[in-house]
């Protein structure tokens, strides 16, 4: 037993040692780190106390403490504190050695630089004199936060900085100049034609790492001069492979703007006719080469136009979304009908993303089948809505099913609606029931079926589902006003179950504007109206007053009529709604204008009058059924989507449907050729193997493929593994598109071969010259061991 007493001690003392060792370690770790075992919330504590300390920690030799002091600065910052007390005792840091003690430095001078301008002036020293350090981090540092600087007096010394770092041979400092451009313009205005010399020389700039910073400065200082981009267009064309993602769309959308005013319009007016010929050749097989040439021969593109269509393609693989929509937006804006198919299954491909981005896309797309639907049609499917799809996606894609819809697949549309409708949701049944209108009124010969669908919604349980579709139902009826009776009758029917306010006032108007073709029905349903008057909704309660004087108007010598229509006024004459009231009143002097009149030559007597009161009495009388009759124009619902078209594709503008602070349209197309010369310089012989191992240089930049809208014959092709039209075969099309993709699609030539040849050239040489130098080294070596052997 004693054994095993001393053997648990020693295991115990062991166990006592290890542990303690572990948290020694923790500690020594943590000390390392910046870390104290006792400060778990001194970032926060604000006593006097450690106040105190942290100005202690920032006057500290030691950089460890420094970073600490400093750490706790930024806590503070971010909760919202003012310790703008502690700058003086910041600022001595900014030369520091390390550069993570820099970095904080920074942030607080950022922070605190406007409240205390004169003390920021303290480190622009500083900041100049790390223009000139070997570390471009720190060189680029400099200069963002030196421009961070929100002080008016160092502009001319922030203007000096750029126009230093502008030549730098780094490109991140370059970029960062970039960068500087705007910030520098937001703070002295005045510095604008310094600033646009600047940008002219950044232009100039073969990176592709920077050439999207510059192009950004551009915008915000001269966006108007465009006459800068003129000796760089082909160099930005050929630069968007290259670049990084967010620069290829500032470049893609500055070179639109350029395109708008520079090229002539691909798709003049007498092409209009042609888009839709165009959709029905892109899914035949019959004569598809004939028609795709002789629409390709009906304009002529210039080869910059084509040039940016050609290099901007490539780039509806990108895996950024952004990057696509802006490829959309060339080729919606850019590109021949011919083309403008391409960037419908890239689009496509987007709708297998986040949500957020398939709200943006299907807005964008709901907005190009407004005035093309023809791009989208063979993707139907596509659209069709998912059970997890939220109300603002499944109402845009319900919204795109009824633009795209045509004779060859209306139905299969309206059997996806009439599923929808059985949904246990109320607002996307409703959303169902109103895209089942559209497509009716769009397309009048499939209106009989809609309203046969519709009718048998009547009798549905759910009330919203019955509301709606008597909505609809009205505003079809309106669209054949000579055969609605039959209709007319079995909506009066459904009174009896139809509880919603709107559902009945839509069947109570309809009974009293086809009143003519409802003689026998028309007077019993007013009859049952006024026993239900009192309880009806106000919105019901003034059709019913309207239906009784249509009737009375039509049927002026009906007593009963007559009798039914002065109780159903009498009732709404003490109504609690005043609009109510003023109905009857307006109603009862129309209708009843007669008996008011005879009541007024008995007790008035005064002739003058008389006579007056009696010629608007006939005046009114004669005109009395073109006053409550008269003739209601047709509905035309329009889509959700109309009005966006007017805003540029992919813009926010587009998204929410209003022009938000900023947007600039795009300009019209010139009536005349501009100069194509202004393009011509020095500029042709940039070569590209300048930046060839910049970004994207494994994907479309390494080759420059040749004219394709010139017709001639082309001898060799890509691979289909960077072939973009087969990239997205994955999804739904057709064998005829795919086809016709084949035919019209934009190629690109392959000069692998040429490069590979040149290899081969080269290489020879090469091999050439080092045999000449084997030969004469050799020779060189026998004569050197011929005169050694005469000295020996």
């Amino acid at each position: 037993m004693s054994e095993y007493l001393s053997k648990a001690a020693a295991f115990a003392q062991n166990a006592a040692k290890l542990s303690k060792k572990v948290s020694e370690g923790i500690v020594e770790n943590a000390r390392e780190f910046g870390l104290e075992a006792t400060s778990s919330g001194h970032y926060f504590d604000t006593s006097e106390e450690k106040m105190r300390d942290i100005k202690r920690q920032l006057d500290s030799r030691h950089d460890r403490e420094k970073m600490d002091g400093l750490k706790r600065l930024i806590a503070m910052i971010s909760k919202g504190r003012d310790v703008s007390e502690f700058f003086p005792d910041v600022v001595k840091n900014v030369a520091s050695q390390n550069l993570e003690i820099r970095k904080l430095v920074y942030i607080y001078l950022l922070r605190y630089a406007e409240q205390e301008p004169d003390l920021a002036l303290l480190s622009i020293n500083t900041f100049q004199r790390d223009l000139t350090d070997q570390n471009q981090l720190i060189r680029a540092m400099a200069l963002r936060v030196m421009s961070g600087i929100r002080v008016p007096v160092i502009s001319p010394i922030v203007l000096l900085a750029i126009k230093k770092c502008m030549t730098d041979l780094s490109p991140y400092v370059r970029k960062t100049a970039a960068h500087a451009i705007p910030k520098c313009y937001s703070l002295d205005p005045s510095q604008k034609d310094a600033l646009v010399d600047i940008i002219t020389t950044l232009l100039n700039d073969n990176s592709p790492f920077t050439i999207g910073s510059v192009i950004t400065a551009f915008n915000e200082v001269c966006p108007d001069r465009l006459d800068l981009i003129h000796p760089h267009y082909r160099k930005f064309c050929r630069m968007l492979i290259d670049a990084d993602e967010w620069g290829q769309i500032v470049i893609m959308g500055l070179l639109l703007r350029y395109a708008r005013t520079q090229f002539l319009n691909p798709n003049p007016d007498n092409l209009r006719v042609a888009e839709k010929e165009k959709s029905k050749t892109v899914n035949s097989d019959e004569d598809s080469d004939e028609s795709d040439n002789s629409l390709d021969k009906s304009y002529a593109l210039d080869p910059d136009h084509e040039q940016l269509l050609r290099d901007s393609l490539p780039l509806l693989q990108s895996r950024n979304s952004a990057v696509v929509l802006s490829v959309a937006k060339i080729f919606y804006h850019l590109a021949p009908t011919a083309d403008a198919y391409k960037l419908s299954k890239p689009l496509i491909r987007l709708l297998h993303s986040h949500r957020e981005i398939q709200y943006v896309v299907l807005a964008n797309i709901a907005t190009m089948a407004t005035q093309r639907p023809y791009l989208f049609e063979p993707h139907l499917q596509q659209f069709f809505v998912r059970s997890t799809d939220p109300a603002f996606i499944r109402n845009l894609k319900m919204e795109i099913m009824t633009l795209v819809a045509t004779e060859s697949n209306i139905t299969g549309i309206l059997r996806e609606l009439q599923e929808y409708v059985k949904s246990p949701n109320k607002d996307f049944a409703t959303s169902a029931i109103r895209a089942i209108g559209r497509c009716a009124i769009g397309m009048p010969e499939m209106a009989e079926s809609c309203l046969n669908g519709l009718m048998k919604l009547l009798w549905s349980k759910n009330d919203a589902v019955v509301a709606e579709s008597v909505v609809v139902i009205k505003r079809l009826l309106q669209l054949r006003p000579q055969d609605n009776a039959d209709m007319i009758i079995q909506l009066a029917k459904a009174l009896d179950h139809i509880t919603v306010p709107m559902a009945r006032a839509s069947i109570f108007w309809l009974v009293g504007q086809y009143a003519q073709n409802l003689e026998k029905v028309a007077p019993d349903i007013l009859r049952k109206a006024a026993k239900t008057f009192t309880t009806e909704a106000d919105v019901v309660k003034l059709q019913i007053i309207n239906l009784g004087g249509k009737l009375l108007s039509l049927h002026s010598t009906d007593h009963t009529l007559n009798l039914l229509f002065q109780y159903i006024l009498n009732l709404a004459r003490y109504d609690l709604n005043y609009d109510i009231r003023d109905r009857a009143r307006l109603l009862r002097g129309l209708v009843l204008i007669s008996e008011k009149k005879e009541t007024n030559i008995d007790n008035m007597g005064v002739e003058g009058m008389l006579s007056k009161e009696l010629n608007e009495s006939s005046i009114l009388t004669n005109n009395l059924k073109q006053i409550l009759l008269c003739e209601k124009e047709a509905p035309s619902e329009e889509s959700p989507s109309v009005g966006r078209d007017r805003f540029t594709i992919g813009s926010m503008s587009l998204v929410l449907n209003y022009s938000v602070p900023g947007y600039k349209s795009l300009p019209d197309w010139p009536t005349e050729k501009p100069d194509g010369s202004v393009r011509e310089n020095l500029d042709d012989t940039w070569n590209r193997n300048q930046y060839i191992k910049g970004f994207g240089s494994d994907s479309f930049g390494r080759y420059i493929p040749p004219s394709t809208y010139d017709n001639k014959p082309v001898t060799k092709q890509y691979n289909d593994s960077y072939d973009s039209e087969h990239f997205y075969d994955s999804y739904e099309s057709s064998d005829d598109n795919r086809n016709h993709d084949e035919k019209t699609a934009l190629r690109y030539d392959s000069i692998e071969d040429e490069f590979s040849n040149e290899d081969e050239e080269t290489s020879e040489e090469y091999d050439d010259e080092d045999e000449e130098e084997e030969a004469s080294g050799s020779s060189e070596e026998e004569s050197s061991e011929a005169e050694t052997s005469e000295e020996e």
